[in-house]
């Protein structure tokens, strides 16, 4: 354990620190932990470069503050730490290895940039292996507050962002709370983000994105107990196979609660995911969006609810796969009250299952909903065991199941 007070680091709020800081990185040998006490650390115009085995603690979020700046290089970003693969020559071979950071707070509000720069983010590492992070407060960073590609065997714990990307117009690369692209290590990929809150970001709450089309989508990832809140989409997946998002609360996020589709920048959605035990609620837009995949999707056991748009919607954005999905699963869902139909099926659909969920009082006044409606082609469809109702006064919810003129229902 090494004191970065003892090593150059004044943590007064006026000193910079980061060359220091980076020097001290340097002088690290692997299994070794630099401690900042509590203070503030003024960390200005570069950000700081890692090595692999070297750990950074704090005394906690209130206590050890680092504050980005650049007020001696305003084109500059700022990440407090980052190795990347075309900055640094990161890879699969040349790991950050055997890493923790845990105990402090990253403040990226006095960032100015004259654009969007992706590489503003508040820690911004790819190809981490065995990494630990915990107990992180990022906010106000210009783009992605917890920006980490590529993280096997590695856990993101109780990582608290709010309001980074906030210099992205909503379409930029990254832009999130937390970020993390995926498909580096291969096929599997071991990794964990837990009890994470994200508010207020550019795009995402919380995304994984694979990061070359023509890699294989990973399995082995899982997001757990999250809450994402008043975020353009609270939790994505954007090319994961078999995404495990579990227990997690995703309200007020503008487009879409859960979303599922090509709109990453590799342009590869999701597939074979789970989405279990959740609360999807008074989002803006639809409760839960997918489309673009191949298919296999479970969504079961959560609650979507008073939504502006949809509670469930299957649907194809422009730009990148549009083949029918296969396997789709739609089971046991409480959902009620949302503004549009309570399951919208506007992408064809081979073989999907919608089985046992309790759909009422979908629609509004001025929008009559209907408990299901097929507005694509549908084929092989089991539609079994559902209630489907409406005891409002007036009714807004005034058709159990509908296809429309574009839909066909074939050998349901």
């Amino acid at each position: 354990m090494i004191n970065a007070r003892e090593h150059g680091l004044a943590g007064d709020g006026v000193t910079n620190d980061q060359p220091a800081l980076q020097r001290l990185v340097d002088s690290c040998g692997p299994g070794e932990v630099i401690y900042c006490p509590a203070g503030t650390y003024a960390i200005r115009d570069a950000g700081t470069v890692w090595r692999t085995g070297v750990s950074l603690i704090g005394e906690g979020p209130a206590a050890t503050r680092f504050v980005l700046s650049n007020p001696g290089a305003p084109t500059t970003p700022v990440p407090l730490v980052f190795r990347t693969v075309l900055q640094h020559g990161a890879a699969a071979e040349r790991p950050v290895a055997d890493v923790t950071f845990a105990g402090f707070e990253i403040d990226g509000a006095q960032l100015t940039l004259p654009a969007y720069d992706v590489l503003a983010k508040g820690l911004g590492m790819q190809y981490v292996l065995r990494g630990s992070f915990r107990d992180l407060y990022i906010h106000d960073t210009p783009a992605t507050g917890f920006g980490c590609d590529f993280l096997q065997d590695s856990t993101v714990e109780r990582v608290v962002a709010v309001h980074c990307g906030r210099l992205d117009s909503g379409w930029e690369k990254g832009g999130a709370g937390i970020g993390i692209g995926v498909g580096g290590w291969g096929a599997i990929e071991r990794l964990t983000v837990s009890e994470c809150v994200t508010r207020h970001n550019g795009t995402n709450g919380i995304f994984v994105e694979l990061q070359d089309a023509a890699w294989t989508p990973p399995r082995g990832i899982r997001i757990l107990g999250c809450h994402a809140e008043a975020n353009k989409y609270g939790i994505s997946d954007w090319g994961a196979d078999g995404l495990l998002v579990s227990g997690c609360t995703m309200i007020d996020n503008d487009t879409a609660g859960f979303d599922v589709s090509g709109q990453g920048t590799t342009h590869v959605a999701g597939r074979y995911g789970v989405v279990t035990g959740c609360l999807i609620d008074d989002n803006p837009g639809d409760g839960v969006s997918i489309g673009n995949t191949p298919g296999g999707y479970t969504v079961s056991a959560t609650r979507i609810s008073r939504n502006g748009g949809h509670g469930y919607r299957q649907h194809n954005l422009p730009g990148a796969i549009r083949i029918p999905a296969a396997d789709m699963v739609v089971d046991g869902n409480d959902i009620w009250d949302n503004a549009g139909d309570g399951i919208r099926i506007d992408g064809a659909l081979i073989d999907p299952f919608l089985v046992n969920n309790r759909i009422r009082g979908n629609g509004t006044a001025t929008n009559p909903a209907a408990g299901i409606t097929v507005n694509a082609r549908v084929t092989g469809a089991t539609i079994r065991n559902q209630r489907i109702w409406d005891r409002g006064d007036p009714a807004t919810q005034l058709q159990e199941l509908t296809v429309t003129s574009y839909g066909e229902l074939v050998d349901a």
